[in-house]
C-alpha cells in the first residue's frame, strides 16, 4: 500500500476489520484425541508423526484461506486491499500479546530460514568476528552462517550438542565458556530438529546479555506447542513459522527483535512496503518486511489458526503435546532394538523424540514403516548413528502409536513385505 497514506484510512478501516479478525474462538479444551483429528484435512488412513516438518492445518484454516483467496481475485482492487494493512497491524498485535512482547517488535515474513537470515546477514560484523552456532542448528542457519564466514573472514564456533544431557546449568555453561572478547553472536535452536533437546534458552540469555553478545533464537520447533514469553526469555531476537507445531498456512514466518536492538540489525532487502501505513512503521520491526507484494489472504488464514488454538488454550496444548510425547516415547522404548537418543529431563526435552536401531538399516525401516502402515517420520543423525525421528502432536492417539510399536516389533522379527 501507499506509504503515505493518512493514518486516518487506518481507523476508519479498524473497526470492520479487526471485528471479523477476532472472531469467537472454538472451545475444544476438552476434545479427544480421535475428534481433534477430525477438525484436521489430514488423511485418516495417514498415521502422521511429522509435526517437526509439517503439522497438518486445521480444515478451518485451509478453507477460510481459500475463500479469502477467490475474494481477493475476484477483486483486486487497491480499494478491497486496503483492510490487508490494517488486518497486519491486529495480526502483529495478537502475536505480539502471544509472546510477551509488542507489535512494534514483531514482524511478518515468510518462512522460519528468511527470519533467521535476516538476523544472519543483518548484524555488523568485521573480520575475525566470532559467531557461537550449535551443532544441531538447522542447516538452513548453519549453511548461511557458514557463507557469510566464508566471504567475510569470520570464525564460526560450532558447539557440540548434548543430546542426552540431564542438567540444564551445565547445558548454559558451556556457552558461557565459550564466549571470548572476539564473540559477537549466539545462535541457536530453541528445541533442536534433530534430537529435540530444548536448551535453556533464559540461563543462556543471562550470559549473552552479561557480555553484550546478541542472542538470535530459531524457535520453529517450539512456538505452536510451547507457551512462549520472550520478555522472559531475554532473547535479542527470535523466528519462527506457521505450519509447524502451530498447524497454520505454509510460507508465512515471523520475526520478533527487541525495539532498542532494531537498530543493530538491518534489513536484508528493501522493496515495496506493502502492508505499511506510513513510514514511522519503518521505525518498527516492520522494516524487515518490506518484501513487495505479499500472499494477503495467509493474514486472514493464520487469525483463524490462532482462534482454534486460543479455542484449546496454550497450557492445554502444551499439557497434551507433553502427554502424548511421554506416551509415545515409552511405547517406541518398548519396540525391539529401539535405543532413545535423546534428554527425558522435562526442561530439556519436548515432543521430538529419535530412536537409534543398531544393526538395521534405518532407510529401510522408515520405509517399511510407510509401506505398511502409512507411518510418516522422518530420518536423522546424531553422533554419527542414524536415527528415526518421531514427532507426536495432538492428533496422534495411543492407538496409532501402538501400531507403530507392533509394525516395528514385525519388521524387527523379519517379517516380509506385504
Amino acid at each position: 500500500m501507499n506509504e503515505t497514506a493518512p493514518l486516518s484510512r487506518r481507523a476508519l478501516l479498524q473497526s470492520g476489520v479487526v471485528a471479523s479478525l477476532a472472531a469467537p474462538a472454538i472451545a475444544v479444551a476438552a476434545t479427544p484425541r480421535s475428534a481433534f483429528r477430525e477438525k484436521l484435512l489430514l488423511d485418516p488412513g495417514v498415521r502422521y508423526f511429522n509435526a517437526a516438518n509439517i503439522g497438518p492445518a486445521f480444515r478451518a484454516v485451509v478453507e477460510v484461506q481459500e475463500a479469502e483467496t477467490r475474494a481477493f481475485q475476484t477483486n483486486p482492487s487497491r480499494e478491497y486491499r486496503e483492510k490487508y494493512p490494517v488486518a497486519a497491524d491486529a495480526l502483529r498485535a495478537r502475536l505480539a500479546k502471544r509472546l510477551g512482547v509488542t507489535g512494534a517488535e514483531i514482524a511478518l515474513l515468510r518462512n522460519a530460514s528468511e527470519a533467521n537470515t535476516v538476523a544472519v546477514l543483518g548484524l555488523d560484523l568485521k573480520p575475525g568476528d566470532e559467531i557461537i552456532v550449535t551443532e544441531h542448528n538447522h542447516q538452513s542457519t548453519l549453511d548461511s552462517w557458514k557463507l557469510r564466514a566464508k566471504r567475510e573472514g569470520l570464525v564460526i564456533k560450532v558447539l557440540p550438542t548434548p543430546a542426552t544431557a540431564r542438567d540444564p546449568q551445565m547445558v548454559a555453561d558451556a556457552f558461557a565458556v565459550a564466549i571470548t572478547p572476539r564473540t559477537r553472536a549466539i545462535f541457536l535452536s530453541h528445541m533442536t530438529n534433530v534430537t529435540g533437546l530444548v536448551y535453556p534458552v533464559a540461563a543462556i540469555a543471562q550470559v549473552a546479555r552479561a557480555k553484550g553478545v546478541w542472542l538470535h533464537v530459531d524457535g520453529a520447533q517450539t512456538f505452536g506447542w510451547m507457551p512462549i514469553d520472550l520478555m522472559a526469555l531475554g532473547v535479542d531476537s527470535y523466528a519462527t513459522s506457521t505450519h509447524k507445531w502451530m498447524m497454520g498456512p505454509l510460507e508465512s514466518g515471523i520475526l520478533y527483535v527487541r525495539r532498542d536492538g532494531q537498530d543493530r540489525l538491518n534489513p536484508v532487502m528493501i522493496s515495496h512496503g506493502y502492508w505499511l501505513n506510513g513510514p514511522r512503521d519503518m521505525e518498527t520491526a516492520e522494516r524487515y518486511e518490506v518484501l513487495g507484494q505479499r500472499d494477503d489472504p495467509k493474514l486472514i488464514a493464520i487469525d483463524r489458526t490462532l482462534d482454534l488454538l486460543d479455542g484449546i488454550g496454550e497450557a492445554a496444548i502444551e499439557a497434551g503435546v507433553r502427554q502424548g510425547a511421554t506416551r509415545m516415547r515409552d511405547l517406541l522404548a518398548k519396540a525391539p532394538g529401539a535405543k532413545f537418543v535423546g534428554s527425558d529431563h522435562p526442561a530439556l526435552s519436548g515432543p521430538v523424540l529419535t530412536f537409534a536401531f543398531p544393526g538395521q538399516d534405518v532407510g529401510a525401516l522408515r520405509a517399511r514403516l510407510w509401506r505398511d502402515g502409512k507411518v510418516a517420520t522422518a530420518q536423522a543423525l546424531a553422533d554419527g548413528q542414524p536415527l528415526v525421528r518421531f514427532s507426536p502432536h495432538l492428533y496422534n492417539d495411543a492407538d496409532e502409536m501402538q501400531a507403530v510399536v507392533d509394525l516395528i516389533g514385525r519388521v524387527s522379527a523379519g517379517d516380509r513385505p506385504r
